[in-house]
């Protein structure tokens, strides 16, 4: 049995301060990156995923003017901007991690509420990194998962 560990969309954006913040994100980044200083070394994998939504773009809809809230946000998580980054606490956290790391981003040009509709840099997709690395259990913690 091989485990990975799903971190979801702890980004500033999400977090106090941010474009399209969740109350407590902060605290969130802040516990799980102690969650992976303390047991990282426990998992196989630890894959993060980010909204990654291109500049100068609706991202297929996704933005508006003035959104809705449910299928519709105002601009977050732009990609190569601060907000889009992960979360500072996690971003160290994960730099000491013995664990091999990997990153999926989702939401280029159209809408994406799913780690499972990212790719990685090499192409991969999520469902493929978890199967590559033999993965047949996941524990998920993030933030954002009521949207």
């Amino acid at each position: 049995m091989s485990r990975a560990l799903l971190i979801v969309d702890i980004q500033p954006d999400f977090c106090e301060g941010g474009s399209l913040p969740v109350t407590g994100g902060n605290a969130v980044a802040a516990a799980v990156a102690r969650y992976v200083d303390e047991a990282g070394a426990d998992y196989a994998l630890i894959a993060t995923s980010q909204d990654w939504h291109n500049p100068d773009s609706t991202n297929g809809g996704h933005f508006a003017a003035e959104p809705d809230y449910r299928t519709t946000w105002p601009a977050h998580c732009v990609a190569g901007t601060p907000g889009a980054e992960l979360h500072s606490d996690l971003a160290e956290a994960l730099t000491k991690a013995t664990t091999t790391v990997v990153g999926v981003h989702k939401g280029q040009d159209a809408p994406a509420y799913s780690a499972f509709e990212g790719t990685a840099s090499d192409g991969r997709a999520l469902a493929q990194l978890l199967t590559d690395a033999g993965v047949t259990e996941v524990d998920v913690v993030g933030i954002a998962t009521d949207h």
